[in-house]
């Protein structure tokens, strides 16, 4: 007898991307972010540098369950045009620039447009685990044989601000004036080329979503996914590997594990400790037997991830203007917040456990009238 397909979600998805926005909020809520912690300038990979790509390879995931039976073209189209037209705005209160000369086009928001519209629409094409295996392989594949050939066009065959691909496609598309930096700094985060490594993250988490509902679909245990998914993720770092090595085994180039191109060697790294974590989080939440205390424990971050979106974009919007808005006396809105909340001095630990209750308690009410927010 053929066991029944189920259509709910899974709840580790949703428990780990509120953990994530924990963490995000937590560190948008930092008055002052350390030099350790703050995005790297180029090379290498700081604490800063982890939390959107994360969030990417989570949305990647979170699209094979949306999308894994059938996919909504009108609907992706409205929704794509939503979080561009927000990712403007975003960029012009972020950055308080709203003249047209100089207002910044490519960011955070339109690169998860483009990822959300590629990946949505992979799903004409495949909708099994297997075929988002491959679209990861052959994505990483052609961003780090970009990277590589450009490297070796560079002094000393290494990747700098002033020669990869990002100063020359992203600029030539959007132009200088509205790029990154306003183009000084000689690379788009967020750009063309950032959005084909983003689409190895996406791709990843993808596989890890398709896989994670293979086996509830076939009517297994949860811990029947743990040899395939440590597979896909051991697999991921073998990738990420390959991607560090092999281009300077064959041409000497450097393709270096970075956020601001997205590389190959980071995407698959973030993207296998993701696949680890959710295969934990998946084990002790998604089984028949889970415990009442333990669901009513993980709730709030339950709610956090149903709203990611809200949330993740939401806090950076609030922390912007908080920051922008300063005195006479030179203190910003949250300093002056801060030390109103503090207790026993401590400012910003108290500052950041108010801005991470004030999120969860906002998630919690619309988790629980059922209210997303989804463009």
């Amino acid at each position: 007898m053929s066991t029944p397909v189920r259509t709910g979600r899974l709840t580790s998805l949703d428990v780990v991307r509120g953990a994530m926005l924990v963490v995000s909020v937590a560190v948008n809520s930092l008055l002052v972010t350390p030099e350790w912690f703050e995005h790297a300038t180029w090379t290498g990979v700081h604490g800063l540098d982890l939390v959107f790509p994360v969030f990417v390879t989570l949305t990647g995931c979170g699209l094979a369950f949306a999308m894994h039976r059938r996919t909504d073209v009108g609907g992706l189209v409205r929704r794509v045009l939503v979080l561009v037209t927000a990712g403007l705005l975003y960029n012009a209160l972020v950055l308080d620039r709203w003249d047209l000369a100089t207002w910044r086009l490519p960011g955070v928001l339109q690169l998860y447009a483009a990822v959300v519209a590629v990946v949505a629409l992979g799903h004409l094409l495949t909708r099994g685990w297997r075929g988002w295996a491959l679209a990861t392989v052959l994505l990483a594949a052609a961003h780090t044989t970009l990277l590589a050939a450009w490297a070796t066009t560079c002094p000393q065959g290494a990747l700098t601000p002033g020669c990869n691909p990002s100063g020359t496609v992203d600029v030539a598309v959007f132009g200088a004036p509205h790029v990154y930096a306003l183009g000084v700094l000689g690379h788009d985060p967020e750009g063309l080329v950032a959005v084909l490594g983003a689409l190895v993250s996406a791709a990843a988490g993808a596989s890890v979503g398709h896989l994670l509902l293979a086996v509830r679909d076939a009517g297994r245990p949860p811990r029947a996914a743990v040899l395939p998914v440590a597979a896909l993720a051991l697999g991921a770092a073998g990738l990420a590997w390959a991607a560090a090595t092999v281009p300077g085994l064959l041409t000497g180039t450097d393709v270096p594990a970075m956020k601001r191109l997205w590389t190959a060697p980071f995407s698959l790294s973030v993207a296998a400790g993701v696949a680890v974590v959710l295969l934990l989080v998946h084990l002790a939440l998604d089984r028949p037997g889970t415990t009442a205390p333990l669901r009513a424990a993980t709730w709030p971050l339950l709610a956090l991830g149903r709203n990611s979106l809200l949330v993740y974009f939401g806090s950076h919007v609030v922390m912007s203007l908080l920051l922008r808005a300063v005195d006479a006396d030179g203190r910003s809105a949250a300093e002056r917040v801060a030390a109103a909340v503090a207790v026993g001095g401590a400012e910003q630990a108290s500052f950041t456990v108010l801005a991470v209750l004030a999120w969860t308690a906002l998630a919690g009410v619309l988790h629980r009238f059922r209210i997303y927010l989804r463009p």
